[in-house]
């Protein structure tokens, strides 16, 4: 079963409770003992009493549950939370965990690509879909021609020509005989750019456009509106960072076979 985010817990004993009990970590906490040098028993009492870890120890087990950098700080903070005796410090604290949250939620943090930073060019580049869509085709050895990319995204061969001496003219493609080729541009427009808005508005008008095929292909199409509680609203939100983060380290290793659109929206209604 996959492990839950650190992020999920609100204290720093469930996250210890999450890695180190349980049938599925049978061992692991005497494990930890061992590496933190210290009784098993102690570590049992922090889970279940009021004992808290030492910031040594906390640092130690972090590095031995191989917490990132952000994960680590995340749960030190945590730690530190519960140990602060000042109200203030702990206000202070509670703020720091909410920014290391929100931090966590970017989509560029959890894909792993670099931010975009603003060129004009790019405005031309999200006005349409077609950009991206051509831009990414040239991965794949079957849609390197004109032709072919025309047919598989029904566009005239002049338009399809255009797109493709512009894309290389930004160095994003580049031409080889009679192949065009990708080579460079996977970025991420950051939530606060205007050019995200745009590129969200002309990929989803291109999965309506793909819904109106009626059942007919490999799409999935789906719209719910559901009713539940702030709490499990956030586990569902956290389950989707966490799948537009898997799905990002699957796909960029992967072979080019296909060029596939993911389109992903949760919002309050």
């Amino acid at each position: 079963m996959k492990e839950k985010s650190v992020f999920s817990f609100n204290t720093y004993k469930g996250i210890m409770a999450h890695h180190l009990s349980g049938a599925t970590h049978r061992g692991e906490l005497t494990r930890a003992a061992k590496v933190l040098a210290c009784q098993r028993s102690y570590l049992s009492r922090v889970i279940s009493d009021s004992l808290h870890l030492t910031p040594d120890h906390a640092f130690n087990l972090a590095n031995f549950l191989k917490f990132n950098l952000s994960e680590r700080e995340y749960f030190l903070t945590l730690v530190e939370i519960e140990r602060a005796g000042d109200r203030n410090y702990r206000d202070f604290l509670k703020t720091k965990l909410e920014e290391l949250k929100k931090k966590n939620e970017s989509i560029a943090e959890r894909t792993e690509r670099k931010s975009l930073v603003f060129e004009t060019h790019h405005a031309s580049y999200f006005s349409s879909w077609t950009w991206s869509a051509i831009h990414f085709l040239t991965s794949i050895p079957k849609y390197q021609s004109v032709e072919a990319i025309s047919e598989r995204l029904g566009l005239s061969h002049k338009s399809t020509l255009d797109n493709l001496r512009w894309l290389e003219l930004q160095g994003y493609i580049f031409h080889e005989q009679d192949k065009w080729k990708y080579l460079a541009g996977e970025f991420h427009a950051p939530n606060d750019s205007p050019l995200v808005i745009m590129h969200h508005q002309n990929w989803r008008m291109r999965a309506m456009m793909d819904a109106q095929n009626l059942g007919q292909g490999e799409s999935v199409h789906y719209t719910g509106v559901q009713t539940m509680s702030v709490e499990d609203a956030q586990k569902i939100k956290e389950l989707l960072l966490n799948f537009l983060g898997d799905a990002s380290r699957i796909a960029s290793p992967s072979k080019p076979e296909e060029c596939l659109a993911l389109t992903c929206d949760l919002f309050k209604a």
